[in-house]
């Protein structure tokens, strides 16, 4: 009679096992890729980059430094990268802000996450034990230049596209026209389109958090 307790008992506990597991896989399937592209004008370029719908942080400014308006933020330089909170900046006229073109750390979109404040993203910082720990792009910078190598010839890699610099300056075209162009581990493309899937509609990174309606309100 103990025994089939006992082995009963064990029952329970296996089936609370899978349905944990289950609900695990759920919450990592449904969690957002970082960073975001969004493109409700449809012109290929991420809206969080191009001037009207230019964000470059979160919505949650802890610092009262800051105020709830994005294009008012100070504009933050280290190195020449414009940080958390940096004002939309286009010397090249192109209509994309020019921290989205140098290949540094600078966040554009909603997800970013600085918990030392020291302007930026945790996610792309060596010195965060949260570096690289998320899903989506990542940054990494062997030879200590500032741009992420994974647009640098010596280190490129898409499995879409071949390192291109038409402009001789040492980065990937395609990680400087705002297009949604992976860069770096961790593309995922099951249509074959040339695309990850995560940026595309219904992708895990696709749409989410503040897109131009949003950001009039802001």
């Amino acid at each position: 009679m103990k025994t089939g307790i006992y082995a009963i008992f064990i029952l329970l506990v296996l089936l609370s096992a899978c349905n944990s597991e289950t609900v695990n896989d759920d919450n990592n399937s449904s969690a957002v890729i970082y960073p975001v592209f969004v493109d409700d004008n449809n012109n290929g370029i991420n809206d969080y980059v191009e001037q009207e719908t230019h964000y470059s942080g979160s919505q949650q400014r802890e610092s009262s430094e800051f105020t709830d308006s994005p294009e008012s933020l100070p504009t933050l330089r280290m190195g020449g990268i414009g940080l958390y909170g940096h004002a939309f900046a286009d010397s090249n006229e192109d209509g994309i802000c020019d921290y989205d073109q140098n290949g540094s750390n600078t966040w554009h979109g909603p997800g970013f996450v600085d918990e030392d404040n020291n302007g930026i993203s945790d996610y792309w910082d060596s010195s965060s034990p949260m570096y690289n720990q998320h899903e989506g792009m990542v940054f990494q910078d062997q030879n200590q230049n500032l741009i992420n190598d994974y647009s640098e010839e010596q280190w490129h890699q898409d499995e879409a596209h071949s390192f291109v610099d038409a402009d001789g300056d040492g980065i990937c075209d395609y990680a400087q026209d705002g297009s949604n162009s992976w860069h770096g581990p961790g593309f995922v493309d099951e249509d074959g389109d040339g695309v990850t899937d995560y940026w595309q509609p219904g992708g895990r990174g696709h749409g989410h958090g503040p897109g131009p309606s949003m950001m009039s309100k802001l």
